[in-house]
């Protein structure tokens, strides 16, 4: 990586955003009504609003708009023609709001489409919607691409491999989502987050990660053991909203945030149901942990 590569300028123990959507809800976006990517052509002061509110709070980074902005996500909305439209309006808005420290990163989720065997996707249709995303992203200014929530192995690939084909020369981080049961990682699809990891790596990605479906407290392990693999940067997302259980206090956030520092995260911020409240709590953690 070079001396101007995007995370290496992140500060040590960096602070992420939070939810977006949890966010977007609050401003009047109808959930599985309204396409939440088309806000960031239909409603640009309330997704602005957003990226300055997490800004505020203290985080150095925030992520685009853009987790269901592939061609095949938005075309569920019937707006498959909109991803260049959706995206660089997404990376722009968040550079209007940035400080001027501040880091923009382009996201992207999976595409909802399963690749064999477990199911009937064409992985290079998969790394063609990845490329025509990370184009758009580029477009809009971002400084890196975060690929976040991949639960096989296979689209990891094909979203990595699309990425640098649409915007060559972006750091990209790779995030896989897992649950914990029975003492044991695993993403939705039945994956061992090993797995996820390989793939991620040996697509030589620059940044390694978790994000979505786990509190604080039940990703450090899984954090831990993706330090003991590698020595690239990891981004850790956990939930607010653990499946089952009421939203975490931003305290909990915070402490928690302190434990994913310790194992080995590089930068921290939060999933579903996080707020600026608790990013704000994040980055007291990490101040603290700077003295």
């Amino acid at each position: 990586m070079s001396s101007g590569h995007a995370l290496l300028r992140l500060p040590p123990r960096a602070v992420l955003d939070g939810a977006m959507g949890t966010e977007l809800i609050a401003r009047g976006l109808r959930l599985g009504e309204d396409c939440p990517e088309s806000w960031n052509d239909e409603h640009p002061d309330e997704v602005r609003a957003v990226y300055q509110a997490y800004f505020a709070a203290g985080c150095d980074a925030v992520q685009t708009n853009t987790f269901g902005g592939s061609r095949l996500r938005l075309g569920a909305y019937g707006r498959s023609a909109m991803v260049r439209t959706l995206n660089v309006a997404a990376g722009l808005l968040a550079r209007e709001a940035r400080p001027t420290h501040g880091f923009v990163i382009g996201v992207v989720g999976p595409t909802g489409s399963i690749p064999p065997p477990e199911g009937n996707a064409d992985l290079i249709e998969l790394e063609d919607c990845f490329a025509e995303q990370a184009a758009a992203l580029a477009e809009g200014g971002v400084d890196l691409v975060h690929v976040e929530t991949m639960y096989h192995p296979k689209e990891a690939r094909a979203a990595v491999r699309g990425i640098r084909a649409g915007a060559p020369g972006l750091p990209i981080v790779g995030s896989m989502t897992c649950r914990l049961s029975g003492g044991s990682y695993l993403t939705p699809l039945g994956f061992a987050p090993e797995r996820m990891l390989a793939a991620f790596l040996e697509e030589e990605v620059d940044g390694v990660g978790a994000n979505c479906t786990l509190s604080p407290v039940d990703m450090v392990e899984l954090v831990r053991a993706i330090r003991a693999r590698t020595d690239r940067p990891i981004f850790a997302k956990p939930t607010a909203a653990p499946s089952g259980r009421s939203v975490l206090m931003p305290e909990d956030l915070g402490s928690g945030a302190r434990a994913l520092f310790a194992a080995g995260a590089t930068a921290v911020g939060g999933c579903c149901g996080a707020g600026p409240a608790h990013l704000a709590a994040i980055r007291s953690a990490a101040d603290a942990e700077g003295r």
